[in-house]
């Protein structure tokens, strides 16, 4: 198993190792960091300006590289690849699609860095890629400190049907993490000014039960299931209102105008991004 890396020289490429050095070290993956140029520019001259300028790009995306394999913890196994596409994020999914490396599991990206510290900012890498991946996309948020692993795994779960496959992932990573895992449904009182939200929690809290009794028949005796009802004014509110751990990830998926095995997100999921403080993973409709 894989993940692949988007490195480059900004503190999102920091935020991004951390991020992925703390999913391999539950995982077992192996860390692909990968820093993307241009395609190289035509030339038929050996000793042509493009090619000396390219030489002098790849030199310069061997350096990156090299920084960001020295921040990944021993403990980790990584490796490092300069990609050549026509966009930062053409470049990611080629590797990640990679059919001699095999399909990674995930692409893990930092985002917009101008954003205070544990919050989210999406500039265009990340929002390109949660519009056109087909293998998760990790997002790490600003300034994330590597953790020692993954110690829950918060899924976001609705009422509306459409998330099997991300409930079934969640529940998958789990086992294979050995972590507890937490049913988190939102319930939003702007979008209904007609009730007080009482309906909508009394429904969320039993649905979300229906899914502890699901995944804890599922999940080894060591890997506890809870859920949580966030409750506030707005999404973002709601989410705000739950408590997380540094060590834990998010889990939402992709909106259902998603083509299959694509990423597309979302209103809800991008309220729910901006006031989230751990890294989320995005998870494709099949």
């Amino acid at each position: 198993m894989r993940y692949v890396v988007g490195y480059g020289p900004r503190q999102r490429g920091v935020d991004g190792v951390n991020v992925a050095a703390t999913l391999a070290r539950s995982s077992g993956a192996t860390l692909d960091l990968v820093s993307v140029l241009p395609s190289d520019a035509p030339t038929f001259q050996r000793y042509s300006p493009d090619q000396a300028f390219n030489a002098e790009l790849d030199e310069q995306a061997r350096e990156w590289l090299r920084d960001g394999l020295s921040r990944v913890p021993d403990d980790v196994t990584a490796d490092s690849v300069v990609q050549r596409a026509d966009s930062i994020t053409q470049g990611l999914l080629d590797a990640a699609t990679d059919s001699d490396r095999g399909e990674a599991a995930l692409i893990v990206v930092g985002t917009y860095h101008r954003v205070r510290s544990g919050r989210f900012g999406l500039g265009s890498l990340a929002d390109a890629l949660l519009h056109a991946s087909p293998v998760p996309v990790a997002l790490a948020p600003a300034q994330y400190q590597a953790q020692p692993g993954v110690s829950r795994i918060t899924c976001a779960v609705g009422l509306r049907p459409g998330n099997e496959a991300l409930f079934d992932n969640a529940v998958r990573l789990a086992g294979e993490w050995r972590v507890p895992l937490r049913l988190m449904s939102l319930v939003a009182l702007d979008e209904d000014a007609t009730s007080d939200g009482s309906d909508w929690v009394r429904a969320a809290e039993e649905h979300a039960a229906a899914l502890v009794d699901s995944a804890a028949q599922r999940l080894p005796v060591e890997c506890s299931v809870s859920s949580i009802i966030g409750r506030g004014e707005s999404l973002e509110d709601a989410v705000e209102g739950v408590e997380f751990a540094d060590s834990e990830v998010a889990l939402v998926g992709s909106s259902r105008l998603a083509a299959p095995r694509r990423l597309f997100l979302g209103r809800s999921a991008t309220k729910i991004l901006r006031a989230l403080p751990v890294p989320l993973i995005v998870w494709p409709r099949d």
